[in-house]
Protein backbone atom coordinates (compact mmCIF):
# COMPACT_ATOMS: atom_id res chain seq x y z
CA UNK A 1 0.00 0.00 0.00
CA UNK A 2 1.48 3.39 -1.07
CA UNK A 3 1.18 6.45 0.74
CA UNK A 4 2.07 9.44 -0.47
CA UNK A 5 3.54 12.27 2.23
CA UNK A 6 2.41 15.95 1.64
CA UNK A 7 5.59 17.32 0.56
CA UNK A 8 5.14 14.17 -2.34
CA UNK A 9 7.97 11.32 -0.87
CA UNK A 10 6.42 8.00 -1.63
CA UNK A 11 6.05 5.29 1.36
CA UNK A 12 4.43 2.36 1.98
CA UNK A 13 2.27 0.73 4.63
CA UNK A 14 1.18 -2.51 5.16
CA UNK A 15 -2.86 -2.81 5.77
CA UNK A 16 -4.13 -5.51 8.30
CA UNK A 17 -8.19 -5.65 7.64
CA UNK A 18 -10.31 -7.58 9.88
CA UNK A 19 -13.26 -9.94 8.80
CA UNK A 20 -15.67 -7.93 10.78
CA UNK A 21 -14.74 -3.89 11.53
CA UNK A 22 -15.42 -3.70 15.35
CA UNK A 23 -13.25 -1.29 16.80
CA UNK A 24 -11.63 2.07 15.99
CA UNK A 25 -8.44 1.78 13.02
CA UNK A 26 -4.66 1.28 14.07
CA UNK A 27 -2.25 3.22 13.01
CA UNK A 28 1.49 1.42 14.03
CA UNK A 29 4.84 3.46 14.32
CA UNK A 30 7.88 1.42 14.32
CA UNK A 31 11.32 1.81 15.79
CA UNK A 32 13.76 3.45 14.21
CA UNK A 33 16.26 0.52 12.71
CA UNK A 34 13.12 -1.62 12.10
CA UNK A 35 9.72 -1.71 9.53
CA UNK A 36 6.40 -3.11 9.35
CA UNK A 37 7.89 -6.50 8.78
CA UNK A 38 9.10 -7.03 12.03
CA UNK A 39 5.75 -6.70 13.44
CA UNK A 40 3.03 -9.10 11.60
CA UNK A 41 2.26 -11.03 15.03
CA UNK A 42 1.16 -7.85 16.90
CA UNK A 43 -0.57 -6.17 13.69
CA UNK A 44 -2.11 -9.67 13.36
CA UNK A 45 -3.68 -10.04 16.46
CA UNK A 46 -5.02 -6.32 16.39
CA UNK A 47 -6.63 -6.81 13.29
CA UNK A 48 -8.22 -10.39 14.72
CA UNK A 49 -9.86 -8.41 17.54
CA UNK A 50 -11.55 -5.98 14.89
CA UNK A 51 -8.95 -3.05 14.51
CA UNK A 52 -8.32 -2.34 10.62
CA UNK A 53 -4.34 -1.59 11.18
CA UNK A 54 -2.35 0.34 9.21
CA UNK A 55 1.47 -0.18 9.53
CA UNK A 56 3.33 2.88 8.25
CA UNK A 57 7.07 2.89 6.92
CA UNK A 58 9.33 5.87 7.82
CA UNK A 59 10.48 7.86 5.51
CA UNK A 60 13.86 6.48 4.36
CA UNK A 61 13.34 3.00 6.29
CA UNK A 62 12.37 -0.54 5.57
CA UNK A 63 12.17 -1.45 1.65
CA UNK A 64 12.22 2.90 0.86
CA UNK A 65 15.53 3.23 -0.86
CA UNK A 66 15.09 7.23 -1.35
CA UNK A 67 16.90 9.56 1.48
CA UNK A 68 17.84 6.29 2.99
CA UNK A 69 18.18 7.07 6.78
CA UNK A 70 17.36 10.75 6.70
CA UNK A 71 14.62 13.36 7.38
CA UNK A 72 14.81 16.71 7.54
CA UNK A 73 13.28 17.51 10.96
CA UNK A 74 10.97 16.46 13.77
CA UNK A 75 8.27 18.25 12.20
CA UNK A 76 8.64 16.31 9.30
CA UNK A 77 8.90 13.05 11.17
CA UNK A 78 5.44 14.49 12.94
CA UNK A 79 3.73 15.80 9.64
CA UNK A 80 4.46 12.50 8.39
CA UNK A 81 2.32 10.75 10.53
CA UNK A 82 -0.33 12.98 10.57
CA UNK A 83 -0.55 12.05 6.97
CA UNK A 84 -0.55 8.37 7.71
CA UNK A 85 -3.44 9.41 10.03
CA UNK A 86 -5.52 11.48 7.83
CA UNK A 87 -4.86 8.57 4.87
CA UNK A 88 -6.05 6.03 7.88
CA UNK A 89 -9.10 8.01 8.90
CA UNK A 90 -10.39 8.49 4.80
CA UNK A 91 -9.59 4.73 4.07
CA UNK A 92 -11.62 3.74 7.53
CA UNK A 93 -14.18 6.61 7.59
CA UNK A 94 -13.34 6.75 11.39
CA UNK A 95 -12.89 10.35 13.34
CA UNK A 96 -9.84 8.83 15.14
CA UNK A 97 -7.24 6.34 15.47
CA UNK A 98 -5.62 4.38 18.49
CA UNK A 99 -1.62 4.94 18.09
CA UNK A 100 1.11 2.37 18.65
CA UNK A 101 4.23 3.41 18.86
CA UNK A 102 7.13 0.62 19.21
CA UNK A 103 10.49 1.84 20.84
CA UNK A 104 11.68 4.69 18.63
CA UNK A 105 8.25 5.01 17.04
CA UNK A 106 6.92 5.03 21.08
CA UNK A 107 8.96 8.23 21.62
CA UNK A 108 6.72 9.82 17.65
CA UNK A 109 3.71 8.73 18.79
CA UNK A 110 4.02 10.57 21.69
CA UNK A 111 5.54 13.61 20.12
CA UNK A 112 2.87 13.38 17.92
CA UNK A 113 -0.18 13.66 20.75
CA UNK A 114 1.42 16.58 22.16
CA UNK A 115 0.22 18.79 19.52
CA UNK A 116 -3.14 20.07 20.01
CA UNK A 117 -4.08 20.30 16.11
CA UNK A 118 -3.04 16.58 15.89
CA UNK A 119 -4.08 15.45 19.50
CA UNK A 120 -8.09 15.09 18.83
CA UNK A 121 -7.55 12.49 15.54
CA UNK A 122 -5.77 10.00 18.68
CA UNK A 123 -8.31 7.89 20.37
CA UNK A 124 -5.60 6.36 22.78
CA UNK A 125 -1.96 5.95 22.35
CA UNK A 126 0.08 3.01 23.88
CA UNK A 127 3.70 2.71 23.28
CA UNK A 128 5.39 -0.03 23.56
CA UNK A 129 8.76 -0.28 25.26
CA UNK A 130 9.57 3.45 23.69
CA UNK A 131 12.97 4.80 23.42
CA UNK A 132 12.33 8.05 25.89
CA UNK A 133 14.81 7.50 27.76
CA UNK A 134 17.10 4.83 26.24
CA UNK A 135 20.11 2.80 27.68
CA UNK A 136 21.80 3.39 24.32
CA UNK A 137 22.48 5.95 22.65
CA UNK A 138 25.48 7.43 20.49
CA UNK A 139 28.81 8.14 21.85
CA UNK A 140 29.79 11.28 22.82
CA UNK A 141 32.35 11.09 19.78
CA UNK A 142 29.65 10.49 17.39
CA UNK A 143 27.13 13.62 18.73
CA UNK A 144 30.46 15.69 18.22
CA UNK A 145 30.58 14.60 14.44
CA UNK A 146 26.70 14.97 13.47
CA UNK A 147 27.27 18.62 15.42
CA UNK A 148 30.37 19.08 13.20
CA UNK A 149 28.80 17.73 10.11
CA UNK A 150 25.27 19.88 10.41
CA UNK A 151 27.99 22.86 10.99
CA UNK A 152 29.99 22.52 7.73
CA UNK A 153 26.95 21.71 5.79
CA UNK A 154 26.83 18.09 5.34
CA UNK A 155 23.67 16.90 7.20
CA UNK A 156 23.27 14.05 4.55
CA UNK A 157 26.44 12.25 6.28
CA UNK A 158 25.69 8.89 7.64
CA UNK A 159 26.16 7.75 11.29
CA UNK A 160 26.19 4.24 12.44
CA UNK A 161 22.89 3.57 14.49
CA UNK A 162 23.96 2.44 17.91
CA UNK A 163 21.63 -0.90 17.44
CA UNK A 164 23.45 -2.60 14.78
CA UNK A 165 23.89 -5.49 17.54
CA UNK A 166 20.99 -8.22 17.17
CA UNK A 167 20.93 -9.18 20.84
CA UNK A 168 19.86 -6.12 21.99
CA UNK A 169 16.17 -6.35 20.56
CA UNK A 170 15.81 -9.99 21.65
CA UNK A 171 16.82 -13.32 23.31
CA UNK A 172 15.11 -15.16 20.33
CA UNK A 173 17.28 -17.38 18.44
CA UNK A 174 14.83 -17.05 15.47
CA UNK A 175 14.43 -13.52 16.23
CA UNK A 176 18.29 -12.78 16.00
CA UNK A 177 18.26 -15.07 12.79
CA UNK A 178 15.52 -13.08 11.12
CA UNK A 179 17.64 -9.89 12.26
CA UNK A 180 20.81 -10.46 10.81
CA UNK A 181 19.26 -11.45 7.72
CA UNK A 182 17.24 -9.13 6.87
CA UNK A 183 17.51 -6.48 4.09
CA UNK A 184 15.27 -3.83 4.92
CA UNK A 185 16.67 -3.23 8.96
CA UNK A 186 18.11 0.63 8.63
CA UNK A 187 21.54 0.81 10.09
CA UNK A 188 22.73 4.24 9.64
CA UNK A 189 21.18 7.31 9.53
CA UNK A 190 21.97 11.11 8.47
CA UNK A 191 23.33 13.62 10.68
CA UNK A 192 20.02 15.43 10.07
CA UNK A 193 18.01 12.29 11.23
CA UNK A 194 20.21 12.18 14.16
CA UNK A 195 19.17 15.79 14.98
CA UNK A 196 15.75 15.85 14.69
CA UNK A 197 15.20 12.67 16.83
CA UNK A 198 17.18 14.36 19.42
CA UNK A 199 14.63 17.40 18.91
CA UNK A 200 12.04 14.74 19.47
CA UNK A 201 13.60 14.26 23.01
CA UNK A 202 13.52 18.01 23.97
CA UNK A 203 10.04 18.32 22.97
CA UNK A 204 8.85 15.38 25.20
CA UNK A 205 11.21 16.48 28.44
CA UNK A 206 10.30 20.07 27.88
CA UNK A 207 6.72 19.26 27.18
CA UNK A 208 4.30 20.55 30.62
CA UNK A 209 3.23 17.59 33.01
CA UNK A 210 -0.19 16.07 31.92
CA UNK A 211 0.54 17.21 27.78
CA UNK A 212 -0.45 14.07 27.25
CA UNK A 213 -4.01 13.72 27.37
CA UNK A 214 -5.15 10.70 25.43
CA UNK A 215 -5.73 7.36 27.32
CA UNK A 216 -2.33 5.87 27.15
CA UNK A 217 -0.82 2.74 28.02
CA UNK A 218 2.92 1.82 28.33
CA UNK A 219 4.07 -1.64 27.80
CA UNK A 220 7.99 -2.34 29.35
CA UNK A 221 9.80 -5.71 28.94
CA UNK A 222 11.61 -6.94 31.91
CA UNK A 223 14.69 -7.94 29.96
CA UNK A 224 15.36 -4.80 27.86
CA UNK A 225 18.66 -3.77 26.94
CA UNK A 226 17.59 -0.87 25.41
CA UNK A 227 15.16 1.27 27.28
CA UNK A 228 15.56 2.65 30.41
CA UNK A 229 12.34 0.86 31.93
CA UNK A 230 12.56 3.19 35.48
CA UNK A 231 12.92 6.46 33.85
CA UNK A 232 10.81 6.18 31.14
CA UNK A 233 7.59 5.10 33.53
CA UNK A 234 8.44 8.18 35.49
CA UNK A 235 8.70 10.49 32.74
CA UNK A 236 5.35 8.63 30.98
CA UNK A 237 3.72 9.45 34.46
CA UNK A 238 4.78 12.90 34.12
CA UNK A 239 3.44 13.68 31.06
CA UNK A 240 0.10 11.90 31.53
CA UNK A 241 -0.24 13.38 35.13
CA UNK A 242 0.58 9.51 36.62
CA UNK A 243 -2.54 8.33 34.89
CA UNK A 244 -1.07 5.70 32.10
CA UNK A 245 -1.46 2.63 32.71
CA UNK A 246 1.79 1.06 32.93
CA UNK A 247 2.39 -2.58 32.74
CA UNK A 248 5.44 -4.25 32.43
CA UNK A 249 5.80 -7.93 30.65
CA UNK A 250 8.73 -10.68 30.95
CA UNK A 251 10.24 -10.15 27.77
CA UNK A 252 13.05 -8.48 25.66
CA UNK A 253 12.80 -5.28 23.81
CA UNK A 254 11.44 -6.37 20.32
CA UNK A 255 8.22 -8.23 22.40
CA UNK A 256 6.96 -9.58 18.56
CA UNK A 257 9.89 -11.72 18.83
CA UNK A 258 9.21 -13.96 21.54
CA UNK A 259 8.72 -17.55 21.41
CA UNK A 260 5.58 -16.99 23.21
CA UNK A 261 4.13 -13.35 22.83
CA UNK A 262 0.59 -14.28 23.75
CA UNK A 263 0.75 -12.08 27.14
CA UNK A 264 2.16 -9.14 25.12
CA UNK A 265 -0.75 -9.41 22.34
CA UNK A 266 -3.17 -9.76 24.80
CA UNK A 267 -1.76 -6.68 26.68
CA UNK A 268 -1.60 -4.80 23.44
CA UNK A 269 -5.12 -5.71 22.17
CA UNK A 270 -6.51 -4.84 25.99
CA UNK A 271 -5.30 -1.00 25.44
CA UNK A 272 -7.00 -0.13 22.80
CA UNK A 273 -10.41 -1.68 24.35
CA UNK A 274 -10.82 2.30 25.62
Amino acid sequence: MEISLRDGYATYGVLYEPTVASGLPVVYVHGIASHPGWFVRSCEALARAGHPVFAVARRGSGENTIDRGHARSAWQLVADLDDAVVWTCKHTGAAKVHLVGVSWGGKLTAAYCLRSAYAGRVASLTMVAPGIVPLVDVGWRTKLAVAAALVTGRSRKLFDIPLNDVELFTDSEAGRAFLRGDPHRLTRATARFLFASRELDRQLSRARAGALTAPTTLLLASRDRIIDNAATAAAVRRLTNDNANIVTLDAAHTMDFEETPDEFLAALVAATEC
